[in-house]
């Protein structure tokens, strides 16, 4: 069984004679000091309140559609000047193209290599590129 605490046994001392008037002044005291804290927490609500309603009004206008901008006779010339750089730009990207010789180098000991044309290179057919066998004619 538990030893339990016989309150008869401890020392008694008598309360001093403002006891009471101490208490009570305390109390008081700390009720008047709990209406700031009461304050700071409604001003920090009315800021987080303001504060978002200001970030959603600057994200609504962040993200709404941008007007386009007006179709001109200016804008329409250089839009066909871009365009048409745009297709001497893709027509050389193309005579280079063709121009580049398809070769593929394949070493066979450090100082022999071998170029092989892939234009030279005859494809399979289909029958025969499954199986990956040729026959020779």
């Amino acid at each position: 069984m538990r030893d339990q605490l016989d309150l008869k046994r401890l020392p008694r001392v008598d309360a001093s004679a403002d006891f009471t008037a101490n208490v009570l002044r305390r109390v008081r005291s700390d009720a008047d000091g709990q209406r700031t804290p009461k304050l700071r927490l409604a001003a920090a609500a009315a800021a987080v309140v303001v504060v978002s309603a200001l970030a959603g009004a600057w994200w609504a206008r962040q993200s709404a559609p941008v007007e386009p901008l007006p179709i001109t006779a200016e804008s329409i010339k250089q839009l066909r000047s871009e365009y048409q750089e745009l297709n001497r730009e893709f027509e050389s990207l193309r005579r280079l193209a063709e121009d580049t010789q398809p070769f593929v180098p394949v070493s066979i000991n450090p100082q022999t290599e071998v170029l092989f044309d892939l234009r030279d290179i005859e494809p399979l057919p289909v029958s025969l590129a499954s199986t990956g066998s040729r026959r020779i004619q």
